[in-house]
């Protein structure tokens, strides 16, 4: 979960520069009312006072001068200005072997933070829905590199850029590898987000899930998207008994994923249970 606005920020816990760019203004925000915009902006010796939105918006790229004058403008250390240029760099690379090298930079020199920077590569998972599912879908591909294909076989589609990321991010997680023919292949059959055992960790992900349901029951023709819902009344005792099976159905679902040898395209399964009121006081007779 990203800190509170009053909580002092570390850069070892963000793969996303600017995430943490953003993070760290609103805590010196807080502290002091006269950091602004304006403020970074002429500290880094730019014309606009909307150069830093620019920088987060990425219509500006930094050059390693200016990311050493972010670190000093938010007092990094040495190690925390290694690991937030290599951050920055990372981002604003364009190619996949400038993505590799950085990546594999951000890990060697991280050497007493490895925990905390895997730890955030993990929690960069559940932030894309397209992870999770570039991750199937170079399963039913013969993937080699093509993240222009790879991107519009998505719905919706991607950038080649998003493709390229989420591959770098999935080799990093060992949730994909490359085989000897040079082909990507998932590592594990299936991924579910109920093996974490931190739920706040997965809300990005299911916010994202239930966007892409609103997309689809407004796209999709009824017999390839069968929504439903219902509307209980239940007590304590029936919500755990639906809780339970509903993690049994999930096992079941997975099961059948597990074992399709004829997949051939991806799709997208939610489940929500959630109250619709308060708990109703039972008179006392």
């Amino acid at each position: 979960m990203p800190p509170e606005t009053t909580q002092a920020v570390s850069v070892f816990q963000y793969l996303n520069a600017k995430e943490f760019l953003s993070q760290a203004y609103n805590v010196e925000k807080h502290r002091n009312p006269m950091f602004s915009h304006r403020y970074i902006a002429k500290a880094m010796g730019a014309k606009s006072s909307s150069f830093f939105k620019d920088v987060l918006n990425g219509r500006i790229k930094l050059t390693p001068g200016r990311m050493r004058s972010f670190a000093r403008i938010f007092k990094l250390a040495k190690r925390e200005t290694e690991h937030f240029e290599n951050l920055m760099l990372y981002a604003q690379a364009d190619t996949e072997d400038e993505k590799k090298h950085y990546l594999q930079r951000l890990l060697a020199r991280s050497t007493l933070h490895r925990h905390t920077v895997l730890e955030a590569f993990q929690m960069e998972y559940f932030k894309k829905w397209y992870y999770a599912a570039v991750r199937e879908l170079v399963g039913l591909i013969d993937f080699q590199g093509d993240y222009k294909r790879l991107a519009g076989m998505l719905e919706p589609s991607i950038t080649s850029n998003e493709a390229m990321e989420a591959v770098q991010l999935l080799l990093k997680l060992k949730l994909i590898r490359k085989t000897a023919q040079g082909r990507l292949e998932k590592v594990d059959k299936v991924v579910s987000s109920g093996t974490t055992n931190n739920p706040g960790l997965v809300k990005p992900a299911i916010r994202e899930n239930l966007d892409l349901a609103y997309r689809a029951l407004e796209e999709y023709p009824v017999k390839i998207r069968p929504f439903s819902y219902l509307t209980l009344s239940i007590s304590e005792e029936s919500f755990l008994r639906i809780h339970e099976t509903l993690k049994s159905f999930r096992k079941e679902i997975l099961d059948i994923a597990a074992h399709d040898e004829g997949a051939d395209r991806l799709y997208q399964l939610n489940f929500q249970l959630f109250p619709l009121s308060k708990v109703s006081e039972q008179e006392k007779k």
